[in-house]
């Protein structure tokens, strides 16, 4: 950390301007409001020190999980054969969205917060911000495209093939990142906002232009609209589903006495096909089916109800600015939304069991044999 009080914390400064092409010696207060050494004005002098050493800490561990669980969760979910669907792409994008943030952008946080300070130059402090927002954005589309293809799958499967065919399912991805980098566009510019060092916050980040940012405008769309999708499609899901379950149950006749009845006729060796009681199987098909698709929800609704508990904290701070009034509120927000991008992986292994087998079979390929023989794949093409 630099002592702002010496010499040599001012030399240092105008020496970072030099390094970056700067030609002119700026004034000292510049040079400080640029790389963010504000003295007792920082994040890192009215916050405690403990925690400061305690939220890098977890950094550091949330960096290393991350990394090891993304990148095996996208291994595993990648090789599994019975997992090739549209589901599968949008988590296996998710992961890699997750991945690229805790390679990147968590080690340089807990570099800042053990530090106290910015001191990896203008150029860092730029592309720290583009990737930490973007991969937030992109994890943001993928929960959302999630949770359409479930909603189209479910609610209107005859358009569900023709629009998840691979060639489709590949330009979904690619525009997610697309539209991610581009809303970044107008503070990586300077035209809405700008892209430097906040020590109110502690980071490098989304700053004002001429009195505005798109900062606050992007956390309300980040937390409002995959709420919305949300419960619009669930809502929708859960009624279709059940609805499909009534009618089962006013359809069905009882199943001990057919079961009986077939059992006796065997015997007899005079069994017949019954045009009702395959009419019946039908509708056990369709409720299974539903069934499975219910415990495929679940696991999304987990994974969106974390995002959404990660989020909410940092979300309410930076949208009534409770940086100087709730630093600890302001702390545990970046350690959720850090957070945010390790718990996925653990979701997947915890509800689902053809992910389960995705993971074992990636570390033991001899159990494909022995393991989950009986079980039949849950997921849907």
């Amino acid at each position: 950390m630099i002592d702002v009080t010496s010499d040599n914390a001012l030399s240092t400064h105008s020496w970072d301007f030099v390094l970056f092409g700067n030609n002119t010696t700026p004034n000292v207060s510049q040079g400080l409001q640029k790389f963010g050494t504000h003295g007792n004005d920082t994040v890192f002098f009215r916050y405690p020190a403990e925690l400061m050493d305690f939220a890098a800490a977890c950094f550091i561990v949330f960096a290393v999980v991350g990394v090891f669980g993304n990148l095996v969760s996208i291994l595993a979910l990648s090789k599994s054969q019975k997992l090739r669907n549209a589901t599968t792409a949008f988590i296996v994008n998710l992961c890699v969205a997750d991945l690229l943030f805790c390679g990147f952008s968590m080690p340089l946080s807990a570099l800042t917060f053990l530090e106290r300070d910015w001191n990896y130059g203008e150029v860092l402090c730029k592309l720290f911000p583009l990737v930490r927002y973007s991969n937030g954005a992109v994890s943001l589309f993928s929960v959302i495209a999630i949770t359409i293809n479930r909603y189209i799958l479910i609610v209107h499967p005859k358009l569900y093939r023709d629009m998840y065919k691979p060639r489709n399912i590949g330009i979904m991805i690619a525009v997610m990142w697309l539209a991610a980098l581009v809303s970044l566009l107008f503070p990586l510019f300077e035209v809405w906002g700008r892209l430097g060092y906040d020590a109110r916050v502690g980071t490098c980040t989304i700053l004002k232009l001429n009195g505005s940012s798109p900062k606050v405008t992007l956390y309300i769309i980040a937390f409002g609209l995959p709420s919305m999708v949300f419960l619009v499609c669930y809502s929708r899901i859960f009624w279709v589903v059940h609805q499909a379950a009534k009618r089962v149950r006013k359809t069905s006749p009882d199943y001990t006495t057919i079961n009986n009845l077939m059992t006796f006729s065997s015997m007899k060796g005079v069994f017949r096909k019954n045009y009702r009681h395959s009419e019946m199987n039908k509708e056990k098909v369709v409720l299974r089916r539903n069934k499975q698709e219910l415990k495929l929800l679940k696991l999304i609704m987990a994974i969106f109800i974390t995002f959404a508990l990660c989020y909410f904290p940092v979300t309410f701070v930076k949208i009534f600015k409770k940086e100087d009034d709730l630093p600890i509120l302001n702390v545990i927000g970046y350690m959720g939304v850090y957070f945010s991008n390790i718990i996925n992986p653990v979701i997947y292994i915890v509800m689902s069991a053809e992910y389960r087998k995705a993971y074992i079979e990636l570390f033991c390929p001899n159990s494909k044999k022995n393991t989950f023989n009986t079980y039949q794949s849950s997921s849907v093409i």
